[in-house]
């Protein structure tokens, strides 16, 4: 099946209940594939006791972020939210709180706010700037927009008692960002690109981390400082 995910046209194999899940991605073109995916070098052994479909779209996501290091790209595992031309990413572990936190920005803003991906966007590099994209590899609700928004921001989230913002300094930010992407690769040309990019992501983007409860006080809070400091750095 050829597709078309974050900007690069992508070969994906016909199997495993894949086709339903890349519906909005199909594309048509002449041209070859920047990325193919190949069933058989998927990793038998790495998803056991899993169902075949859900191993088939684990296997696709793995190989389709692996390659996107090559494209001035990378994946965090985070749900992105597109508001006003401007997307803003909620990281942090599982159970944390994202998809509860970019639900209230649609309570918040409406119809105005999309979440064009709700578990694992993929962000690249174009012409100067980031952008945040929808892909099929988005969660177990499947929650996502076949979009492309320029990147604003990006909070690492933190339950607590009240709410407080922080904004972060790239030394602060490495850790937390390395531990919500794809790491551990066993290629060291694999870890170089993961690392020149999240490099230029550190000094493009803002990244701040936020204590916060379930509220709309949240959301303003966010949105507000993190909407200041993109267009400081000129992120219109």
């Amino acid at each position: 099946m050829l597709c078309k995910i974050a900007d690069l046209i992508t070969d994906i194999p016909d199997t495993g209940g894949l086709a339903p899940r890349v519906r909005d991605y199909l594309w048509e073109s002449d041209s070859p594939p920047d990325i193919v995916i190949r069933e058989s070098d998927f990793r038998p052994n790495a998803w056991k006791g899993i169902p075949y479909d859900l191993y088939c779209y684990m296997e696709s996501g793995v190989h389709f972020y692996a390659n996107l290091l090559h494209y001035n790209g990378m994946m965090l595992h985070a749900s992105a939210v597109a508001y006003e031309g401007r997307a803003y990413l909620f990281s942090g572990p599982g159970g944390i709180g994202k998809s509860t936190h970019t639900g209230l920005w649609k309570k918040v803003f409406g119809e105005r706010a999309v979440v064009i991906n709700d578990d694992k966007p993929a962000l690249r590099f174009l012409d100067g700037r980031w952008y945040a994209y929808g892909t099929p590899w988005c969660g177990k609700d499947g929650i996502n927009a076949n979009l492309r928004v320029p990147l604003a921001g990006i909070c690492f989230l933190e339950q607590g008692d009240h709410n407080d913002l922080t904004f972060l300094t790239a030394r602060e930010a490495i850790p937390l960002v390395i531990a919500q992407t794809i790491c551990g690769f066993k290629k060291s040309e694999k870890a170089y690109y993961l690392l020149q990019n999240m490099e230029t992501l550190l000094r493009e983007i803002p990244i701040c981390k936020m204590m916060n409860q379930p509220n709309e006080a949240a959301v303003q809070l966010g949105y507000e400082n993190m909407l200041r400091l993109a267009m400081e750095r000129g992120l219109n």
